[in-house]
């Protein structure tokens, strides 16, 4: 059983666990010791790497404190998830804000460690904010949008504030766009600007239209 805090939960391949003195998973107030995990870029093993010596003791102030977590951000890579027992009170608020994911567990094996990650991805992935307006895809030029999704999670973005601006100023090769139904201000915009649309059903019912220019080398600056 784990608890991962919503802040800074990322895309997860470093994971550094909290130990005590004889190796068993602290608290941030027992710690002596931190030993990072990391996963390679494929596949899902991960390698542990040597204990690096970590400790609040001495520090009796809240500045003594605060210089104590920024030396071991700096010792550990950036966006890491730190695994204790429990982190609280002024050492997780300087946690978060030194951009760790703050995870909680009763204990640890390095069984756990792809779990873990998959749901700090999978924290990551809810937390990850709908566009308002289409958005670029890994292709030039070709641009994607869930109008249902925008609407859903922006009811006061209507087509035409989520469409027009991106319509008005950015050239396109392709909108890939995904809605309930074809908005009827969006057709005639096409008609207008000779633009065609390629239109398909999803499994759930809902419109694919992927609109392009009438003649594919002709993308104008503006409309």
């Amino acid at each position: 059983m784990f608890v991962v805090q919503k802040e800074n939960a990322m895309r997860c391949s470093h994971i550094a666990v909290m130990q005590t003195a004889d190796a068993a998973l602290a608290g941030v107030k027992t710690c002596a010791a931190i030993v990072l995990w990391t996963r390679a870029a494929a596949g899902r093993d991960w390698t542990q790497g040597p204990p690096l010596s970590f400790s609040l003791a001495g520090c009796d102030s809240m500045a003594a404190l605060r210089e104590r977590l920024r030396q071991l951000a700096g010792r550990l890579p950036q966006g890491a998830a730190l695994v204790a027992t429990g982190i609280s009170g002024l050492a997780y608020n300087e946690l978060s804000r030194l951009g760790f994911c703050l995870c909680e567990l009763t204990a640890f094996t390095p069984a756990v460690l792809e779990p873990l990650a998959a749901e700090i991805e999978a924290k990551a992935q809810e937390d990850a904010p709908v566009p308002t307006g289409p958005v670029a895809t890994a292709t030039p030029g070709v641009y994607r949008i869930n109008l249902m999704e925008v609407m859903a999670a922006h009811p006061e973005i209507s087509s035409k504030k989520a469409l027009r601006p991106f319509l008005a100023s950015t050239p396109f090769v392709e909108l890939d766009l995904i809605c309930g139904h074809m908005p009827p201000w969006l057709e005639e915009h096409m008609r207008q600007h000779r633009l065609t649309c390629a239109r398909s059903h999803l499994p759930d019912g809902s419109l694919r239209a992927r609109i392009t220019h009438t003649l594919c080398n002709e993308i104008p600056q503006n409309f």
